[in-house]
């Protein structure tokens, strides 16, 4: 666990080559979810979620999400997830796309401090091909390192987390296709109702556009069965 530790500020300062320097755009991230806890370690979560860029072109994508999970362990999960998205293309209109991704996390903890390393692989396939490229599947591999912090007899809790993209795609030109660096703020509203915000930091050629800064905000309800 120590050695762990020791690994997260080095994984920090990496990324923060990485940020930008001055954001193309500002935007935020709006998102509503509920979590079910389902017998024998299972667990299953529905997400919708809008971005909303301050540019003058508002919207820019809407999305569905579904998950299923299973916990192995005390520190260790796995999933599963489809996500159904409309996103605003060159021409106008909204577009849909859809993703697939497989995720194993593993969690420890020191005091009041949590850490999570989340390896994720995503594959993306959309409808609007501007050319032969847009017809290949997007694929990679993600990495998010998170850290949070338990307030004594508090119900807010702070995170602050960092994220790599690696691309696997055939046609690829970095070894890093997107960073993410960000910090959030959740706050348990009671046991069902739970809210968080935070910004977030964004370099990369994954999203539009390249260079951001996103704020934000989430609900999430949850449903023992």
């Amino acid at each position: 666990m120590m050695s762990f530790r020791r690994l997260i500020p080095l994984f920090f300062l990496t990324l923060l080559p990485w940020l930008p320097s001055q954001a193309q755009a500002t935007g935020e991230w709006v998102n509503a979810g509920v979590s079910f806890n389902l017998p024998k370690r299972f667990s299953a979560r529905v997400t919708t979620s809008g971005r909303f860029l301050n540019t003058g072109i508002g919207l820019v994508k809407y999305l569905v999400q579904f998950e299923g999970g299973y916990k192995i362990n005390k520190h260790l999960d796995v999933a599963l997830i489809y996500r159904s998205a409309w996103r605003l293309e060159d021409d106008g209109r909204y577009h849909y796309r859809d993703k697939f991704m497989a995720e194993v996390s593993s969690d420890a903890s020191a005091g009041r401090f949590s850490f999570t390393n989340r390896l994720r692989y995503q594959r993306r396939t959309k409808t609007y091909r501007r050319d032969d490229w847009d017809a290949i599947p997007l694929q990679h591999m993600r990495d998010k390192i998170s850290v949070e912090y338990d307030i004594p007899k508090c119900k807010l809790t702070p995170v602050v987390y960092g994220e790599m993209f690696f691309p696997l795609y055939p046609f690829r030109t970095r070894t890093v296709d997107e960073v993410r660096l960000g910090a959030d703020f959740k706050y348990k509203i009671s046991k069902k109702h739970s809210v968080k915000a935070g910004i977030m930091m964004q370099n990369g050629v994954a999203g539009i556009p390249v260079n951001a800064v996103w704020f934000r905000m989430g609900y999430t309800y949850k449903i023992k069965l």
